[in-house]
């Protein structure tokens, strides 16, 4: 699995560059065509180690990354495949890992991907199968010969897999609860296998350095590639009006590339990416990764030829590039250009924790079996399961409860105990189950822009000592098995069908 990206990334004493590709529609032509003549220059210059290739960015189809993949590493360029799951189910994942492994892509960047947008014949259906946690832990199992322990016997061995895995984390979010989330899952992520991170664009730089401080207090070493993304006048217009999943932008800043367009100010634009390059090698980041909007490898270099020469100075550039947006939170108090604040910042979670109180005591009377009550119940869910004509009434008790209490929608395998009782199926439109994705915005959700985000309404809901490290290691939920889909989740439970019949966290521990 060595090659030039992984020795350069950990290399503790190279800093890695990492450019992005975005493949358009359709097979070929001009945009093809300049991607490839950008990947020749990189090859030529040196010091890019890998080119990125998104997986339908924006929720909209592309050609695949695998096809630029190929046609970058015939230029001699390493490519770094985005992974994205909206569009996947789990066997189709499977497949991609294998033809990636087989055709030697050894760098997956893995991402849930932004919703699918309307396309032909109106709007896509969206997969969402595995969230990026359990991805990441699929590809940890396929690497450690582990994977055959959830099949038995049933399942033919295969020769494990590896490849160098990353994932994704923002720490541009504007709302404690959001921010709090992307810490907690950006832990999970690292203890389900990630090796390296890129975070989302933004250009707060004292978040940026939160998240090096973040890392350094939980003893984390996974190399932390910094977004350094260089946005057109149309392009910063377009994210200043929330077009973007999960980027909330600088309105000073949108101003100031707005001014410079006017002014067919080019330079200044790239002379503000090599600053930023400056400062996120002298705050610790392991390397960078650049993008932008028509970029050419002309500026890229500048770009790079600039930064060398400002790096002695990256501490007297903090202001010039920091751009906080008003009333953002800060997981560490104090938000000054100068230097990120050591001291935490004070936590407010959940404030309605008393809401879940009543199910609580529900949950304890019948779903706990070495209790007279849960036995009773227990052994009525069984008995039920015998005969289709109980079992059909059990299951429609159990849906007109819980679809009046949870808006369930009988997935068969219940998690609300473990989500503050608050349906993941109904309430997350991506049915994620570790955590948030990256597209909420202001605590709103990317698809339904007038809900609160569903992890949001978990934060408010969750214990009030709650910190991103408990949330962190709260136990993983592993994918819904859809053989369950439409049953009832209570004859599931107690005749151990559902996911507590596997004490995940105990075994790999």
């Amino acid at each position: 699995m060595q090659n030039e990206f992984t020795r350069s990334l950990y290399n503790g004493d190279e800093f890695t560059v990492t450019y992005e590709l975005v493949p358009g529609q359709g097979s070929g032509g001009r945009r093809v065509d300049r991607l490839l003549a950008f990947a020749e220059k990189a090859k030529a210059d040196g010091r890019i180690k890998a080119l990125s290739i998104t997986d339908n960015p924006g929720g909209h189809p592309a050609l695949a990354p695998v096809a630029i993949g190929s046609d970058v590493r015939e230029r001699g360029m390493e490519p770094l495949i985005h992974f994205s799951l909206k569009d996947k189910n789990r066997n189709q994942v499977e497949s991609h890992l294998f033809h990636y492994h087989r055709q030697g892509f050894a760098n997956l960047l893995v991402l849930g991907g932004d919703f699918p947008r309307p396309g032909y014949h109106g709007q896509a259906k969206p997969v969402f199968d595995l969230d990026s946690v359990q991805t990441l832990r699929l590809m940890r199992d396929m690497e450690e010969g582990t994977y055959q322990k959830y099949f038995g016997s049933r399942r033919p061995a295969f020769t494990p897999i590896s490849c160098n895995r990353g994932c994704v984390v923002s720490p541009f979010k504007v709302a404690e609860p959001e921010q709090v989330w992307q810490y907690a899952k950006l832990l999970k992520k690292i203890e389900g296998g990630a090796q390296f991170i890129i975070t989302q664009l933004g250009y707060d730089i004292c978040k940026f350095e939160e998240l090096i401080r973040f890392m350094r207090d939980n003893g984390l070493t996974v190399p932390v590639l910094g977004n350094v993304f260089v946005p057109s006048p149309a392009v910063a217009g377009y994210m200043l009006r929330g077009k973007v999943p999960g980027i909330v932008f600088p309105e000073l800043l949108a101003n100031i590339i707005e001014e410079e367009g006017r002014n067919s100010d080019r330079e200044s634009r790239l002379i503000r990416a090599a600053k930023m390059i400056c400062v996120l090698k002298g705050l610790g980041f392991s390397g960078v990764h650049l993008g932008g909007n028509g970029l050419r490898f002309d500026d890229v270099r500048f770009i790079l030829d600039t930064a060398e020469e400002l790096t002695p100075h990256w501490d007297e550039l903090r202001r010039d590039i920091h751009f906080p947006v008003p009333g953002t939170w800060y997981l560490y108090e104090s938000a000054r250009p100068e230097a990120c604040g050591e001291k935490r910042s004070p936590l407010a979670p959940g404030r309605l924790h008393s809401r879940q109180y009543g199910h609580k005591i529900a949950h304890e009377f019948f779903f706990s079996p070495p209790k007279p009550a849960g036995r009773l119940f227990g052994g009525l869910c069984l008995l039920c399961a015998r005969t289709r004509k109980s079992t059909a009434i059990l299951r429609t008790i159990e849906k007109w409860i819980k679809g009046f209490l949870f808006h369930c929608l009988m997935c068969g395998d219940c998690t609300l105990v473990e989500l503050t009782y608050i349906c993941p199926q109904s309430g997350c439109p991506k049915n994620l189950l570790n955590g948030p994705c990256g597209g909420s915005r202001h605590m709103t959700c990317e698809v339904h822009p007038d809900r609160y985000c569903y992890w949001v309404r978990v934060y408010n809901r969750v214990a009030r000592s709650s910190t991103p490290e408990l949330l962190g290691r709260t136990p993983f939920l592993p994918p819904r098995d859809w053989t369950l889909d439409r049953t009832s989740s209570w004859i599931n439970y107690f005749s151990g069908r559902d996911h507590c019949r596997l004490d995940l966290t105990r075994k790999e521990k």
